[in-house]
């Protein structure tokens, strides 16, 4: 049996692609908060597909988280090359939040990765 009831969570996601498709005409949308629902939509189609993919991997939890790194990978890379090609504006308002969030995780790889030290027994020098 299923761990996650799916139908609730499909039906509320329906109701608010619906919406989105009710005003009248088009410059009625509300602009704001668009750009976060995409966002989200994209993270859940990537998160489902991997979920997915991850049902038929012999490890689906290993699965899962590297294809999480592998597309934290993927999207750090294409951001610092578009950054240096200046395909992302360098006046984009959210780059010093983008840069503290890489530091964040630099620091978070490195604790995470660090080989703990070795622990001295007795008569070592």
């Amino acid at each position: 049996m299923d761990q996650f009831a799916w139908s609730a969570p499909v039906a509320k996601l329906r109701a608010m692609l619906d919406a989105l498709d009710s005003p009248a005409q088009p410059e009625e949308l509300p602009r704001s908060g668009l750009t976060e629902l995409k966002s989200a939509l994209d993270e859940l189609r990537l998160r489902a597909w991997g979920l997915l993919s991850a049902a038929h991997a012999d490890d689906p939890h290993a699965f899962q988280e590297r294809f999480r790194t592998h597309r934290g990978t993927e999207m750090c890379r294409a951001l610092s090359t578009d950054l240096r090609t200046g395909r992302l504006s360098s006046r984009q308002p959210d780059l010093p939040l983008l840069g503290d969030a890489a530091g964040d995780l630099a620091t978070a790889v490195k604790k995470a990765t660090r080989k703990p030290a070795q622990r001295r027994g007795k008569g070592s020098p």
